[in-house]
């Protein structure tokens, strides 16, 4: 995204590059990735993606213990009977530990708002949950990981949805949504009338 300034009198040309010098743009660009640190933060509070969609509810299908037949585990049933009664829990904020990763750095001409947030694997989690993902089993025929109450789950494959949280296009590239670009124009014009005063 990009925003220009139109500028009109005497030396208002030369003031507006004093503004946005290297000293000072680093300010600005401080305040415009505080701006969007806080709108992802309500992104994951109101659990919607920049563009407003809700995310995806939790499921409780994965919740099946093993020794007893495949029936569903109480968390299971708990999380049946919240996502039937309409409060299925907020994706995203078991631990927090994805939104507290998200942090913004000002550069000389800009700012970069993300998370470098790895499993132990390796996987990038953020972009697993961004873009979604099919996790197949490396070895053998079915995944097998620790289900609620230290009961095994197994399952031949495991769908994450698409739950995007920063404004990237399936493709990775930066797509601000007109209320996002809004509040980048809003933060930028703060910071000049406060600049000139």
């Amino acid at each position: 995204m990009s925003v220009s300034i139109e500028t009109s009198g005497e030396g208002a040309e030369r003031k507006l590059q004093q503004l946005l010098g290297a000293t000072k743009s680093s300010e600005l660009y401080s305040s415009v990735g505080a701006g969007l640190k806080t709108l992802v933060d309500l992104g994951f509070k109101s659990g919607r993606d920049p563009w407003g969609q809700q995310w995806a509810p939790l499921k409780f299908r994965g919740l099946r213990r093993t020794d007893n037949g495949g029936k569903l585990s109480r968390t299971g049933r708990e999380q049946k009977a919240a996502n039937k009664a309409g409060r299925p829990g907020q994706p995203l904020r078991d631990t927090g530990r994805l939104q507290r990763s998200i942090t913004y750095k000002p550069e000389p001409d800009g700012v970069t708002v993300g998370t470098n947030l790895r499993a132990k694997s390796g996987a990038s989690i953020p972009a697993v949950h961004q873009f979604g993902a099919v996790i197949l089993p490396k070895k053998g025929k079915l995944l097998t990981f620790p289900g609620p109450n230290g009961t095994m789950v197994f399952a031949k494959k495991s769908v994450i949805p698409r739950r995007a949280f920063l404004p990237l296009n399936e493709s990775g590239a930066v797509v601000l949504p007109q209320s996002w670009a809004s509040s980048v124009v809003a933060r930028v014009r703060a910071y000049l009338l406060r600049s000139v005063k």
